[in-house]
């Protein structure tokens, strides 16, 4: 299966341009489609496909099914002092993110600290984007997200658990610490990218419908479950998330009764301020990243980075144009001419 995956260089205002425009075509307002356009891309940029353009096959689809409303508008539906719940109404998931991180920058720079679940939600995107967002606010985050059961237990081989990320945005003088990952050994949507590009997965990132462990993406989608990353470890965090995003979102955790689907948010924002003063805090971060950054790697090759470096690094390589695989490409330019 393993194979030099072909790829196309696309100007980023291109891949914007024809993305917001199969977004409208099944019937996103234009504030909207652009909005969740430039989410798509900015994945795209930094270097996570699997949360890029490749998502516009699949929220079509959810469009047409009704699963994603394309015109709603996320409401806050609870508000009480430092804390808020909104309601998605089952919109796309972008647009209630990036209206919470107004709602819970607001309530941080109040109270010191603001906690904002969102309800009925449907996929987030890539969950960095919105850490990044507050830090850019000088303000610390942490956000993370339960999901549809895609991974099994630690010791177990039925579907349990979302992919459940986990993002924690650290502002400092220099580029933000942002730390961002799926606590299942592999995001579903690097899968999906694999299985596009007929490419192998590592050993330790799904077992088969017989909870036996293989390289191959589509043993997960006929039957099969991820894995945790880390083992049990991997498995406490990703519960932990299940729990805390399940229920403070009213969304359930995904093994329970009550639960359909969707994706059960929870973002936290901190104003350093209110401690010991924001710039303090960020001399304090910019010396410790800068010593990290310096330490003697262990691979003469590969120097020690912090959280986020790789991202940046490849953002700076993908301006002005994206290089995106040759066939999710022209699955994306199919989609427009079919819509």
């Amino acid at each position: 299966m393993a194979g030099e995956v072909r790829t196309v260089s696309i100007s980023r205002s291109e891949v914007l341009s024809i993305s917001e425009e199969i977004l409208q075509l099944v019937g996103t307002p234009k504030e909207y489609a652009l909005s969740v356009a430039e989410s798509l891309v900015q994945a795209q940029e930094v270097g996570h496909a699997s949360h890029g353009i490749i998502r516009l096959l699949e929220y079509t689809d959810s469009v047409q099914r009704k699963v994603i409303d394309p015109e709603i508008r996320p409401t806050i539906f609870r508000d009480e002092g430092a804390t808020a719940v909104i309601d998605s109404h089952w919109g796309w998931g972008q647009i209630a993110c990036k209206y919470a991180v107004e709602v819970v920058s607001q309530k941080a720079k109040e109270f010191g600290i603001g906690i904002v679940s969102i309800k009925d939600c449907n996929h987030i995107g890539r969950v960095g984007e919105y850490v990044e967002l507050l830090a850019a606010q000088n303000l610390i985050s942490m956000m993370w997200c339960n999901a549809d059961p895609a991974v099994a237990a630690y010791g177990g081989k039925d579907r349990l658990f979302g992919t459940n990320p986990l993002a924690v945005g650290i502002p400092s003088n220099d580029e933000p610490v942002v730390i961002d990952f799926a606590t299942a050994a592999s995001a579903e949507g690097k899968l999906r990218v694999a299985r596009a590009n007929g490419s192998s997965i590592p050993v330790g990132t799904v077992i088969d419908k017989n909870g036996q462990e293989s390289t191959n993406p589509e043993d997960f989608y006929q039957g099969g479950a991820l894995l945790p990353f880390g083992g049990h470890k991997g498995y406490c965090l990703s519960l932990m998330i299940e729990l805390l995003g399940g229920v403070l979102s009213g969304n359930h955790p995904s093994m329970n009764a009550g639960y359909s689907h969707g994706y059960g948010t929870v973002l936290l924002a901190i104003d350093p301020e209110k401690f010991f003063g924001g710039a303090f805090f960020k001399d304090e971060i910019s010396e410790a990243t800068k010593k990290i950054r310096s330490t003697t790697p262990s691979n003469a090759n590969q120097p020690v980075l912090v959280p986020g470096d790789v991202e940046n690094n490849q953002r700076k390589l993908n301006t002005p144009t994206l290089q995106i695989s040759e066939t999710i490409w022209n699955s994306v330019k199919e989609l427009r001419s079919n819509n």
